[in-house]
């Protein structure tokens, strides 16, 4: 905080002093032995104070069922904090409502402080506080350190407000970039010095940042600023915002449902309506709620929707980019990376009790020859549409993979030995009956070796040994001449060295 600035604001003469009868009612409250009819004779003595503070608790703000007719009744019916209180903030309002010096918007700042005392008292009866008065006049003084600093550093508070715009939420930080200080601290400590008791001067302190407020008035403060934001929203061109952390705060603080916390917009409405009445402020037209919560429910909902695109989007480039790493871009199988993760997954599912699996191994036959006579061109059409053919011969959970060059790999969940043998001899039929046509129109033909291996939970204690007896069933395949299917069978033979199985064949 920059201690010579708010020193600056605090001894300026420009700043309106406290009433007298504030400063009477605030001495005598605070004595131990108070003499309940000495503070109705200081509170009589002001005819005006009087009969406001009367006119109000017969309000409909308060609802008493009989007429109250004097100070000294109001202070039996209502308790000395009520009246207290109601007397501090007629006495306090009268001298500041005319102070901000140039350049201020007083009807918005009226207007927001009004909502949100009315909002914060609504919300401390709601919730059984016995606060509710200082609740009120809490929310009603706790944005006084803007017009203190507006009226002593004219200039460069003005820098302020235009940097943070209309949006009351950011002028905080603003404030303390240009000034080293805020409206927060700078209304904390103008309330200090006119002795105002903590029950009020806390709330001004800490509205914006409940959290750093002592633990015993955090229920107070966290009312001042929940109406705050209500006040916000009733005095700001974007209401959306508020609302909706009007409603998130008054679930995580209070846990309020938001309909609850939205059906006491209403309330709050016409009770601000009526106090304005009675407190005389500048507040200019008070719009009908319904029109701003229908304008703020509709920009949620837009919000909300443009939300749930962006996020459906961001899930579907996830994707892309997911596929994009995983997925070879010749063919549209899965790359060795992809494989490599895929038939992990399944041996340690397999290993741990579950389901067998079988992986076939493949060669496109004699494909370099195939690439020295026809080209590289038509070399990449053959292992697209060989990639085609396997992709379209088998069903998910299978998978199908580019080994790397012209091997191919499927990995077949849940097919036992046999099964994987038929299906691979299935593969190999459709590959070498899968017509490619070259660039001249002619019409040409491949075929494939193909190697069978399957993991029930025995025998093989790597994935890669598994690989390598699918591979072996290839390098049989290829020599029995080609275009054909071998079936690894291990043999079983006892270990020597600890090392794991010694034995397989092709067959």
């Amino acid at each position: 905080m920059s201690n010579v600035l708010l020193d600056r604001v605090l001894k300026s003469p420009r700043l309106p002093s406290l009433p007298s009868i504030a400063i009477e009612v605030i001495d005598l409250v605070q004595q131990q032995d108070v003499n309940i009819k000495q503070i109705a004779n200081t509170i009589q003595h002001d005819p005006a104070l009087s009969t406001k503070i009367l006119k109000t608790v017969n309000s409909s703000f308060y609802g008493q069922s009989h007429s109250i007719s004097t100070i000294s009744h109001a202070l039996v019916v209502l308790g000395l904090n009520s009246v207290k209180t109601l007397a501090l903030g007629f006495s306090l309002v009268a001298n500041l409502k005319d102070s901000g010096g140039e350049g201020f918007d007083h009807i918005r700042f009226w207007k927001r402080c009004l909502y949100s005392a009315v909002a914060a008292r609504s919300l401390a009866k709601q919730l059984g506080l016995v606060q509710q008065e200082e609740a009120f006049l809490g929310g009603l003084l706790q944005d006084m350190g803007m017009l203190a600093l507006n009226q002593t550093c004219n200039v460069e508070y003005q820098q302020a407000l235009r940097q943070a715009g209309e949006e009351h939420q950011n002028l905080i930080e603003v404030e303390r970039q240009v000034l080293g200080i805020d409206h927060a601290q700078v209304g904390g400590a103008l309330a200090s010095k006119w002795n105002l008791p903590p029950l009020l001067t806390q709330p001004i302190l800490y509205h914006h940042d409940p959290s750093q407020a002592p633990a015993d008035v955090l229920p107070l403060v966290q009312c001042v600023s929940l109406g705050g934001y209500l006040g916000q929203m009733f005095s700001s061109d974007h209401p959306a915002d508020r609302l909706d952390a009007y409603l998130q705060y008054a679930k995580e603080w209070f846990n309020i449902p938001p309909e609850e916390a939205e059906s006491l917009i209403q309330s709050i409405h016409k009770n601000t309506v009526e106090m304005r009445r009675l407190f005389a402020l500048p507040t200019g037209q008070l719009e009908n709620p319904d029109e701003i919560l229908a304008r703020a429910n509709e920009t949620l909902t837009q919000l909300s929707l443009q939300q749930q695109r962006a996020a459906s989007e961001l899930v579907q480039q996830n994707r892309e980019l997911v596929e994009q790493a995983t997925t070879d871009s010749l063919t549209g199988a899965a790359n060795r990376r992809r494989f490599n993760e895929f038939i992990t997954q399944q041996f340690d599912a397999t290993t741990n009790g579950g389901q067998p699996f079988s992986l076939l191994f493949m060669d496109v036959d004699h494909f370099k020859k195939f690439n020295d006579t026809y080209g590289h061109q038509l070399g990449d059409r053959v292992l697209a549409e060989v990639a085609s053919v396997l992709k379209s011969s088998v069903e998910s959970p299978a998978m199908v993979a580019r080994y790397g060059g012209e091997e191919f790999a499927v990995i077949l969940p849940g097919f036992d030995r046999i099964e994987a043998a038929r299906m691979a001899e299935t593969l190999r039929l459709a590959i070498s009956q899968a017509p490619v046509e070259s660039d001249e129109g002619q019409i040409l033909h491949v075929t494939a070796s193909i190697g069978v291996a399957t993991y029930n939970g025995t025998f093989f204690s790597r994935v890669d040994q598994l690989i390598k007896a699918a591979d072996q069933g290839v390098y049989a395949a290829k020599k029995a001449g080609r275009n054909s299917v071998r079936v690894f069978a291990p043999r079983i033979k006892p270990q020597t060295d600890g090392s794991g199985p010694s034995a397989s064949n092709a067959a």
